[in-house]
């Protein structure tokens, strides 16, 4: 997606020199820099969890991977904003960093459901969300902790598609910022499905030490800094 439009502001004035702006560059070359660490860091946390999960299976390994790396970007994401709070930084209504962040956060957690629904029941989508023949249930929709864990990750993974199509400039300018600041704010619903999505998927396969204690760790900091940021918020705003 191209974040490399300008928001808007005077017109600049035109110069004898073909030299392309240099500011523009500048940020491309800021956000290149962010799309390699992020890149790197969210291979190393994927890689690390597929070492500890321990499978051969190479879309049971691509799921684990992703579903951690995603995790941990998701966090990453929505703990910039405290994080600005508390270091007495301006906290623009958008930010590239921000934004590259839940770029890949969303592309993993995307990659993640694509590969996770081959995992289970031979590949077999419907059973995922719907209950099997032999359970003769009334809901057409599968309502124990598998099926719930799977409703709650797709509800998830849609946030994170519709947050993935308005993370460009052009989208906050048609949208306007008001507008594109409530639909951002849908991150926080889909990490809210997400978590419970992980837990359950914790307690139904049993996950090792490890990865849970990873898990709860990831969970923790985020809320930790967001609880940090909101005190923050309202401590100022009462002394104005």
């Amino acid at each position: 997606m191209n974040h490399s439009e300008s928001i808007g502001g005077p017109p600049i004035a035109k110069v004898e020199s073909r030299q392309p702006p240099r500011a523009p560059r500048l940020r491309t070359l800021r956000r290149f820099r962010h799309n390699v660490f992020i890149g790197l860091a969210a291979f190393a946390v994927g890689l690390a969890a597929w070492v500890v999960f321990d499978t051969a299976r190479l879309r049971e390994g691509l799921s684990i991977a992703t579903a951690y790396a995603g995790l941990v970007l998701l966090a990453a994401s929505l703990a910039l904003g405290p994080l600005n709070l508390l270091r007495r930084r301006a906290n623009p209504v958008s930010s590239d960093l921000r934004r590259d962040i839940g770029i890949w956060a969303a592309s993993c957690g995307l990659i993640h459901v694509v590969a996770g629904l081959g995992v289970h029941m031979g590949g077999n989508v419907a059973r995922y969300f719907m209950p099997p023949p032999e359970a003769q249930s009334l809901s057409p929709l599968r309502l124990d902790a598998f099926g719930f864990a799977n409703h709650l990750g797709l509800i998830g993974a849609l946030f994170l598609l519709l947050l993935l199509l308005v993370s460009s400039d052009r989208a906050l300018r048609r949208l306007g910022a008001p507008r594109w600041k409530r639909i951002q704010r849908l991150n926080y619903l889909a990490a809210v499905a997400v978590v419970v999505h992980g837990i359950l998927y914790q307690l139904l396969e049993r996950r090792g030490t490890l990865l849970v204690i990873s898990f709860v760790a990831t969970i923790a900091a985020a809320l930790l800094l967001q609880a940090a940021g909101r005190r923050t918020y309202l401590r100022r705003r009462a002394t104005g």
